[in-house]
């Protein structure tokens, strides 16, 4: 029985050594042997006596469509890529714009036409607000509010401190 398994064994990785080394072999004589025909190296005739040339030319046109169809797809594809790519672009330059402005450097927006108009104007208003924080004076010193006057409670050392301080008050004479 080991004898029988070690064939067995040997001849899968035989076979296997086989596809490995020749699969177009096994995919030329697939046809063959699925279908029992045998393959023609040259195009089909029809054998009821018809040309088969408006077939190949409808199935020529189709093809084309589709290849026009798919061309203008990918084109269209292609463009929004692109134009995601310019929007991204603008974007990175316009937060590096922002965050030099920020900074207090001073650049000059018009030389940056790939900005658009909302953009331009979201710099121009951020390089304002710079300026007017620059003009103002830096005071080193924080003003504090004033703080309330705590509320005081009157307990055994409230009333210890009224007791000592007490003055005697003087008794009318009677009389």
């Amino acid at each position: 029985m080991n004898t029988a398994t070690a064939q067995v064994k040997q001849a899968i990785k035989k076979s296997a050594k086989t596809f490995a080394d020749e699969p177009l072999e096994l995919l030329k004589s697939a046809r063959k042997q699925i279908t029992g025909e045998e393959m023609n190296s040259g195009p089909e005739i029809p054998q009821n006596g018809q040309k088969s040339d408006p077939d190949t030319h409808q199935d020529l046109q189709k093809e084309e469509v589709y290849k026009q169809q798919k061309a203008e797809s990918e084109g269209r594809t292609l463009q929004a890529l692109e134009s995601e790519l310019k929007d991204i672009r603008r974007q990175k330059l316009f937060n590096d714009l922002m965050a030099r402005i920020q900074n207090g450097e001073n650049i000059p927006l018009e030389e940056f036409s790939e900005l658009s108009y909302e953009q331009k104007d979201v710099l121009k208003a951020q390089i304002e607000a710079v300026r007017a924080r620059n003009s103002q004076p830096v005071t080193d010193q924080l003003i504090e509010p004033g703080a309330k006057k705590g509320r005081q409670m009157f307990g055994q050392k409230q009333s210890a401190q009224k007791q000592t301080t007490r003055v005697e008050k003087p008794v009318p004479p009677s009389g």
